[in-house]
């Protein structure tokens, strides 16, 4: 979409006329290093916004939208985001796109008081919930409406807690799911239920090796981005390869790629754990 809507001056007008709305942050491309090729804005790129506000019932509809002044909202959908559980809404405008995590002021209020106790910095729920913040803010974030309240929290959260890790006990746990979702399609195909199938094989196999060489390459080192994110522009030939699914509505065809899928699976976790975890034998 283009660049020519600024999405976020129509935000924070909206934002500074709204009481319920306490903070409003922009996160995402359109905030991030410019010098960075692979963080900052394109033509493709949405804007994302986290919004802490005292009336999260108000986003359950698109009605709020209303009050965005010089832009039309096309479709609006409302889901609960993987980190936090918390609303996420999805919307078309004409223009631009935009993904709005929506923080309870009573959720971002007692986060704030635990962190001003240190509860941040022991393992519990409070550490994991702010593991998930600060991964998803650390690559840079601006308040556009409440800064003075809340930035404070956003700065000790990413200068104490380091980005959740997936251990070697957690990537055995995911190749074990991915040894029962590998009968599953074996058992699928041999019955006939291709589009099954195929469904389970890019939702859960491949979701599985992703994960999995994400985390093998942040222990590398490397630069790298979850769901699968920018994977193109910086894994190698090898890598691509390895989690590319290519699976056609036949029963060879789907054998073949959950194969391969099973191949990768290995291969990533020899690199992770390496002998901790063996492939089960499977009649």
């Amino acid at each position: 979409m283009s660049l020519a809507v600024d999405f976020g001056e129509i935000m924070t007008a909206w934002a500074k006329k709204t009481p319920s709305v306490s903070g409003l942050v922009l996160i995402g491309s359109r905030e991030r290093e410019k010098t960075d090729a692979l963080e900052f804005a394109d033509a493709y790129s949405d804007w994302d916004f986290q919004i802490i506000t005292s009336n999260p019932q108000m986003f359950a509809n698109r009605a709020w939208t209303r009050d965005l002044t010089g832009i039309e909202l096309l479709a609006y959908s409302v889901r609960t985001a993987q980190i936090g559980g918390v609303p996420k809404i999805n919307a078309v405008f004409a223009g631009t796109e935009a993904d709005i995590v929506v923080i309870p002021a009573t959720a971002a209020r007692l986060m704030k008081l635990a962190v001003a106790f240190s509860l941040h910095r022991r393992e519990g729920r409070v550490r994991r919930r702010a593991q998930d913040l600060a991964e998803v803010i650390r690559p840079g974030w601006r308040f556009l409406k409440g800064g003075a309240t809340w930035d404070p929290l956003f700065c000790r959260i990413t200068n104490d807690v380091p980005d959740p890790r997936l251990g070697d006990e957690a990537a055995r746990q995911l190749a074990e799911i991915f040894v029962c979702d590998y009968v599953w399609c074996l058992r699928k195909i041999a019955r006939g239920e291709l589009r099954a199938t195929q469904r389970v094989l890019h939702q859960e196999l491949a979701e599985v090796n992703l994960k999995l060489l994400h985390e093998l390459k942040r222990r590398k080192g490397e630069r790298t981005f979850t769901k699968a994110r920018r994977i193109e522009r910086i894994a190698t030939s090898d890598e691509l390869e390895s989690v590319t699914v290519i699976a056609p509505l036949d029963s060879t065809s789907l054998h073949v790629a959950v194969a391969k899928a099973a191949a990768t699976c290995r291969q990533l976790m020899r690199s992770l754990v390496g002998e901790s975890w063996q492939w089960p034998k499977i009649d």
